[in-house]
């Protein structure tokens, strides 16, 4: 049987798109890299909300796949938020340090240049100062490439693909 965790709470509704605040424990904010549902009880039973996003601006704001108008958002404002155990992290991977890099999670993911094409698979993210970098295997050579919001177009978390816009000649070096 599933074994469920209250990890947090929703808060009230926040514009007219679904969005809500929300609030998570300390302990698992780098859970929520890898969360991809969260679980409302509701009538007493775990019901499954896929998440869409996650903004961090003034407030943690989430939206939920289905959830579209601030009426529906209110409906489940205020109820506590439950995670799988499964989905979460474990002790060791908490006191790994590597576990700590924003973005260790890309490891195994195939890169894809919108020029380039396909890169390569990530095979390690490493940390350099003020910088997490991707190895990648690229025409029988390993490259380290930049991690960083600017580059990364978009993650497809179901078919383990990162889509980047590199500065050209980044793979020449």
């Amino acid at each position: 049987m599933e074994e469920y965790i209250s990890i947090g709470a929703l808060k009230k509704a926040h514009g007219v798109k679904g969005e809500l605040k929300f609030f998570v424990q300390e302990q698992y904010i780098e859970d929520l890299q890898q969360i991809e549902v969260f679980f409302l009880k509701i009538k007493g039973n775990p019901i499954p909300y896929f998440i869409e996003y996650f903004r961090f601006s003034n407030a943690p704001i989430i939206k939920f796949e289905d959830i579209d108008t601030k009426e529906a958002a209110s409906k489940i404002s205020s109820l506590e938020l439950f995670a799988r155990q499964k989905d979460l992290l474990t002790e060791e991977e908490r006191s790994d340090p590597l576990s700590n890099l924003q973005f260790s999670y890309l490891t195994g993911f195939t890169m894809i240049d919108d020029v380039v094409g396909t890169i390569g698979i990530i095979d390690e993210v490493v940390e350099y100062p003020q910088q997490e970098m991707a190895v990648v295997l690229y025409n029988d050579r390993e490259v380290l490439i930049p991690l960083n919001a600017a580059l990364i177009q978009k993650e497809e978390k179901n078919n383990k693909q990162l889509f980047v816009e590199l500065p050209e000649g980044l793979l020449d070096l």
